[in-house]
């Protein structure tokens, strides 16, 4: 009898041991930049892709909402992000050290300028901008780092005034005289600003062709679902459920494009080694 109970508690433990060894699927997360206010408009845009990244993997893919960037920022350091959408910069610092994988992007480039009023006898040009005031949406906004990345050196460094919403918000507040210069997508000064309005401008520097937004997945994806995603999200079905984000973000009809982390090559410098930076 009690060689017998000795053998059973050995059965029982072989078998929590093998409970323990079973897998467990864990779920994925999918995230992207707290932009946007964590209301009825970001609902709508993120969740449904989450629900379809879910669908096409088989495997539940989490949406999370940062509330603030420091959180985000955290959060990423932390590697607790699977799947992120997010600006070239932040892509660029996933790869350099989370050894990220860019999949898909949206097409053409990113492009900004930096304006001030025409009539402006202090700002001639890009240096003039020193200890002065420009208008942008805060940092780790790539509009403002790309202006503030021309000024290395803290003690030359321009005074971002940092603004809520878009673009248009942006210019005006610089409108208003809130601040010296603005910085402004290419794509809204070329084609939302009057004739009239661009004449009252001028350019203090242009930034072209930095890779668009895109996303990224970690180490906890596989091959097979990375090739899944490439497939999915650039499919009639996927542009469809990325409705919301090609209204923010792109043009009408656009897809996604296939990408490579060599398009993001050195883009994690604007993050690092600076006063606004990750």
């Amino acid at each position: 009898m009690r060689r017998l109970k000795f053998e059973c508690r050995h059965c029982l433990i072989a078998v929590l041991l093998a409970g323990m060894a079973l897998p467990v699927s864990a779920d994925l997360v999918f995230t992207a930049p707290p932009r946007d206010a964590a209301d009825a408009k970001a609902d709508n845009t993120y969740p449904p892709i989450a629900e379809y990244l879910s669908k096409v993997l088989g495997q539940k893919v989490n949406y999370v909402y940062s509330e603030n960037w420091l959180n985000y920022q955290k959060d990423m350091r932390d590697n607790k992000y699977d799947i992120v959408f997010d600006g070239p910069h932040f892509i660029s610092w996933r790869i350099q050290h989370l050894q990220h994988e860019a999949l898909l992007r949206f097409p053409g480039p990113l492009d900004f300028v930096l304006v001030a009023k025409a009539d402006d006898n202090s700002l001639t040009k890009l240096d003039d901008l020193v200890a002065k005031r420009f208008c942008s949406i805060a940092p780790p906004n790539l509009g403002s780092l790309v202006v503030l990345d021309k000024f290395r050196n803290p003690v030359r460094q321009p005074v971002v005034k940092a603004i809520r919403g878009g673009i248009p918000d942006v210019y005006d507040a610089f409108k208003k005289g809130e601040c010296q210069a603005a910085v402004l997508r290419t794509n809204y000064f070329a084609k939302k600003l009057s004739d009239e309005e661009r004449k009252q401008l001028k350019v203090l520097m242009k930034v072209v062709g930095l890779p668009n937004q895109g996303f990224t997945v970690g180490s906890r994806v596989s091959e097979r679902d990375r090739n899944l995603l490439r497939q999915a999200l650039s499919s009639d079905e996927g542009t469809k459920v990325l409705e919301g984000l090609i209204k923010q973000f792109a043009k009408a009809g656009d897809k996604l494009v296939l990408t490579n982390n060599k398009e993001y090559d050195t883009y994690h410098e604007l993050l690092e080694g600076v006063i606004f930076g990750w």
